[in-house]
């Protein structure tokens, strides 16, 4: 089964679940962990602020299903992804 939420959505379910997220060193604010939403899945999401303008995103989670998020362009002058496991497809629909 494949499940479609908006981006907003998807927001709102790891700021429910996060009311309070972990951060992994007590003197650096900028270096947090969050659940990810049982609704959607197990597992962690780390996100850790270098400098400004600059994010180390971690993840590590199993879905319960095929998840599609619906977004609009953001601006970002550079991305890059690595995924070790899984799939991922970006489509523009």
């Amino acid at each position: 089964m494949t499940i479609i939420i908006p981006a907003q959505a998807h927001r709102q379910l790891f700021q429910e679940v996060n009311e309070t997220p972990q951060n992994n060193d007590p003197d650096d604010e900028l270096d947090i962990t969050y659940k990810y939403p049982q609704a959607l899945g197990e597992g962690h999401y780390r996100r850790v602020e270098l400098r400004q303008s600059l994010l180390l995103e971690i993840e590590s989670y199993q879905r319960h299903d095929n998840l599609i998020i619906q977004s609009i362009d953001r601006p970002h002058p550079l991305e890059f992804w690595f995924m070790l496991s899984g799939q991922w497809r970006e489509s523009s629909v």
